[in-house]
């Protein structure tokens, strides 16, 4: 018997600061969530972005938007999307900033899509994407940057495609994912990241709100957004008789460190 995949219902929430280095602020998000109506019509899931402009191009801010306008086009340009097609949108922009010169316009990004049961994420860069489950925080993705070097980045050329990671496990109801640009990691630690869920009562705009606010009063000197996503639900698949719920032990966890 042929089952159809699985579909979250998940939503998602953001706040963003130009840091006080910046008479713009660099850093970019799309929530593609059920609240779109054309997302919610296309039936084929939720996407989530952050994309940070590298400062020290010239045209940083402009290499984000231009990340985030070709996200705006997945649902409706990709008739089945995978993962793959995600990728694709990386390369297409890799190859569009470079021709405006090398190291005239570049940009990080972190991508999480929730699709068909899974989680998948496509991440260039330093900011950092985290999955919350259990009141555990793991860190998903690498962190492209020695010292003040970044390694990876929109806009670097071929070798892009060795730097790019992909990730893809499946999801269940009651997971969080926390996407943040480099201006929160450099002052908030992941732990303290989750404390802002636990004390925004489950909200994500609360949550995400919280973040940013920290970084402000930690004196925080990058550009800084956070995007907070909640995975409230997951259709059920008739193969499957139980489903596994990440919210079933709703206490944070004491820090291993």
């Amino acid at each position: 018997m042929r089952h159809t995949p699985t579909l979250p219902y998940a939503t998602g929430s953001a706040a963003s600061r130009t840091g006080p280095r910046h008479t713009a602020n660099e850093d970019q998000y799309r929530i593609l969530d059920v609240n779109h109506l054309a997302v919610a019509a296309f039936r084929k899931g939720a996407l989530f972005v952050v994309a940070d402009g590298v400062s020290t191009s010239k045209r940083g801010k402009y290499a984000a938007e231009l990340m985030c306008s070709r996200i705006d086009t997945f649902f409706d340009r990709f008739q089945a999307p995978r993962v793959e097609s995600l990728m694709q949108l990386v390369n297409e922009v890799d190859w569009e900033l470079r021709g405006l010169g090398h190291g005239q316009a570049a940009c990080t990004v972190s991508m999480l899509w929730l699709a068909y049961g899974m989680a998948n994420v496509v991440h260039v860069g330093d900011s950092q994407l985290y999955r919350v489950r259990h009141g555990e925080c793991t860190r998903i993705t690498e962190n492209h940057r020695g010292g003040r070097s970044l390694g990876a980045y929109v806009g670097m050329g071929p070798q892009i495609a060795d730097v790019m990671q992909v990730w893809q496990e499946p999801l269940f109801v009651g997971d969080l994912f926390l996407v943040v640009s480099d201006g929160v990691t450099e002052v908030i630690k992941p732990d303290e990241l989750l404390d802002a869920w636990w004390t925004g009562g489950g909200s994500t705009q609360r949550a995400a709100t919280s973040i940013i606010a920290e970084v402000n009063r930690r004196g925080g000197q990058d550009d800084a957004t956070a995007v907070v996503v909640d995975v409230l639900a997951v259709e059920a698949d008739p193969a499957e008789e139980t489903t596994f719920s990440g919210r079933t032990d709703f206490v944070r966890k004491p820090s291993s460190s």
